[in-house]
């Protein structure tokens, strides 16, 4: 992901300005995709209308991704300079995998998402790429209306377009009833929560490439619901969501569940809670053995600590009433396989702790400390001298959600710095701040810049020292002594450099009385006892 240059607070796009429309000079390539199964007629109205749209020809491409239609679809007359269509592979379907397809091949720097039954106005693309001509972090939001009837000829399409004529002719006042109340509510989604995301509508949607492929692209493997699983990792990946209105798409025909795009509640309950901790209502439906993606992804670097000192930060974690989380220790682990290990060695300790949680499904081993916790809400870097009460984690996200922190910070009351506890990091937050950070600006402040900031002094027992309290480890074992060993009649150990040279052979001494005194010292076993 590329750097930016302006620090936008939360969601406040107004610190952004872009360019009026009509009155720039667009220099990045805008590619549109467009997954398509049947409905040729309506293709054609749709390429019709971006054949005439105010963004420059040669900067715009055109990418139908044709989902098995029989007969395959096939290019009309009226549609933009450069334009294709690619047909799905065998085997394949949905419109989750028609945009990643149609991502991977195209090569606009700027992606925009239309969908095949859609009437664009003129102004579709230009008003979306302004802002990501300003912004890379940008995601745009066009207006999508619905319409019954409208143009059934190409020609029509274009002469209205060219008129501007095309809303008098579609606008019905029709549209996503959640994404309207959502925008209305937030101040166009400058006020947004955790929730903001839910204003994503992949039928008409632009974002730069770098972002896209940032949040890791659209799954593939998601028909229904890909827009809003895709939408809620671009938040966390940092995405400035701009609702634009100026970008209006209208779908023409009867609407459906599926062009609206809008999953049921036991689709969302049963297939994207496994994937978005957020909403909360959907994730606690969830048994937590199908909770793929954690809520908290926490972090603790074990490098050289003692065994049972990271027993006692790693178990306390574990423990915590919030159990939507996941672990990661942190150590060179590759290193902690040497056979050489030893007692006060510190890879013997390594070595303990790998065994020790190997079983654990929710804590995973790696050698470098995780820059953020995406796709995950939350990152949760721990100190491993410091042990966390039961409740305080949870009560960590409460305050972070309550306050909208970007970082939350737990401090013992007698902490001398402000560096000496545990940090929790909103994902997102922290992804934008690591792409806006200057040299020598600290992270935890740039993060409070981006998104705020929120302290808590804890009690003792939210916030233990562990150091204080963890057991003295043994002194080191002395190396074996292989030499044979001797007792004298009364039992005691004798070195054998004291033993004679030549033992008498006559009087019944020597090494044969010592040893008939000895075994005569011995208890008898009962025979009662065997």
């Amino acid at each position: 992901m590329e750097r930016v240059r302006t620090r936008v607070f939360r969601n406040d796009w107004s610190a952004l300005t872009p360019p009026r429309l009509g009155q720039w000079t667009p220099e990045l390539r805008v590619s549109v995709v467009v997954p398509a199964r049947g409905g040729q007629r309506r293709l054609d109205l749709a390429l019709a209308a971006l054949a005439v749209q105010t963004y420059p020809d040669h900067l715009l491409e055109v990418v139908v991704v044709d989902i098995h239609t029989a007969p395959p679809l096939r290019l009309p007359a009226a549609r933009p300079r450069n334009c294709r269509v690619l047909r799905a592979p065998e085997g394949v379907w949905g419109a989750g995998y028609a945009r990643a397809l149609g991502a991977h091949a195209s090569s606009g720097d700027i992606l925009v998402w239309m969908d095949a039954d859609m009437i664009a106005c003129p102004e579709f693309v230009e008003a979306q790429a302004r802002w990501h001509h300003t912004h890379a972090e940008a995601v745009t939001l066009g207006r999508v209306r619905f319409a019954d009837t409208g143009p059934t000829d190409p020609c029509d399409v274009i002469a209205r377009a060219r008129t501007r004529t095309l809303h008098d002719t579609l606008e019905t006042g029709r549209h996503h009833e959640w994404v309207e109340h959502l925008v209305r509510d937030s101040a166009d989604l400058r006020e947004a929560d955790h929730l903001g995301f839910h204003a994503y509508v992949g039928s008409a949607a632009g974002l730069r490439r770098s972002l896209y492929e940032a949040a890791g692209g659209v799954d593939p493997d998601l028909d229904l619901g890909q827009d809003t699983e895709f939408g809620y990792r671009l938040w966390q990946a940092g995405a400035v969501m701009v609702p634009e209105r100026s970008a209006t798409a209208w779908h023409v025909g009867r609407a459906t569940t599926t062009r609206t795009r809008l999953p049921s509640e036991r689709f969302r309950t049963e297939v994207l809670a496994e994937l978005m901790p957020h909403p909360h209502a959907y994730r606690e439906l969830l048994p937590a053995h199908r909770r793929r993606v954690p809520l908290v992804h926490a972090a603790v670097d074990v490098s050289g600590a003692p065994y049972d000192l990271v027993r006692g930060c790693v178990d306390r974690i574990l423990d915590s009433a919030e159990t939507d989380l996941g672990l990661t220790l942190v150590a060179d682990w590759e290193g902690a396989g040497s056979p050489a290990a030893h007692v006060g060695d510190p890879q013997l300790d390594l070595r303990l702790v790998q065994a020790n949680y190997l079983g654990e499904p929710r804590v995973s081993f790696a050698s470098t400390m995780p820059r953020t916790g995406f796709p995950s809400p939350f990152l949760l870097r721990v100190p491993v001298a410091w042990g966390l009460g039961q409740v305080a984690l949870s009560r960590m996200l409460a305050s972070a959600e309550r306050a909208r922190a970007g970082l939350t910070e737990l401090f013992p009351a007698t902490s001398p710095t402000r560096d000496a506890g545990v940090r929790l990091w909103r994902t997102r937050a922290l992804a934008r701040a690591l792409r806006v950070r200057g040299d020598g600006e600290d992270l935890g402040d740039v993060v409070a810049e981006l998104h705020g900031r929120y302290r808590i002094h804890a009690g003792e027992e939210t916030l233990t020292d562990l150091s204080l309290y963890r057991s003295v480890p043994p002194p080191p074992r002395p190396a074996p002594d292989t030499r044979p060993r001797f007792t004298d009649g009364t039992g005691d150990e004798v070195c054998p450099a004291h033993e004679p040279e030549h033992a008498p052979e006559t009087g019944g001494r020597g090494r044969i009385g010592s040893w008939l005194r000895t075994w005569r010292g011995r208890p008898r076993r009962s025979r009662d006892h065997g």
